[in-house]
């Protein structure tokens, strides 16, 4: 597995793990923000830092948080955990994990975020088996499935959030 240049990435040190999360690549300032990707998993978070490049080529302007455990993200102040996964971050998201969609529920919010994650349990098959890379892109989490899933998650965006409104505004006629 290849060491990332953290500093030629802009990303945080590896120290900031023990905060529960931290940002590896925030929105790029003066564009409008598609949505925050929650990466958790060593392979994964490999393959997601060698689409960074491509990322940026593509104008897919998300926020990129590594998600290690909300546990220790709780007993961060506030502006902290806001700052990194807020929110807004939670309900405007999708997960890449190497583990099971059910590990991912403490940084997605609901499950329309849920429907765009990628874990190695999306297709609810068992992987066949085989080396490494061969396990990783079966279950959807090599690079190439990566970019394509947050084109994906970004080119939908406007389908997302209606769907949350439509979510809050029938939960508001419930009020009536």
């Amino acid at each position: 597995m290849e060491i990332p240049d953290r500093e030629a990435l802009g990303m945080a040190s590896h120290f900031e793990a023990a905060r529960g999360a931290y940002v590896i690549r925030p929105f790029k300032k003066g564009e409008a923000p598609m949505g925050t990707v929650f990466v958790q998993g060593t392979s994964t978070t490999a393959n997601l830092l060698k689409i960074l490049p491509d990322l940026d080529k593509k104008g897919l302007n998300v926020k990129v948080v590594a998600a290690i455990s909300p546990q220790l993200l709780a007993l961060q102040d506030e502006a902290y955990r806001e700052s990194v996964a807020g929110e807004a971050d939670r309900w405007d998201s999708m997960a890449i994990s190497n583990r099971s969609l059910r590990v991912t529920r403490d940084w997605v919010a609901h499950p329309v975020a849920a429907e765009y994650s990628l874990t190695s349990d999306q297709d609810d098959r068992w992987r066949t088996g085989g080396s490494v890379d061969e396990v990783i892109e079966e279950a959807g989490l090599d690079p190439a499935s990566i970019l394509k899933g947050i084109e994906r998650f970004v080119r939908d965006r406007d389908k997302r959030l209606g769907a949350l409104r439509k979510a809050v505004e029938a939960a508001q006629r419930h009020d009536s």
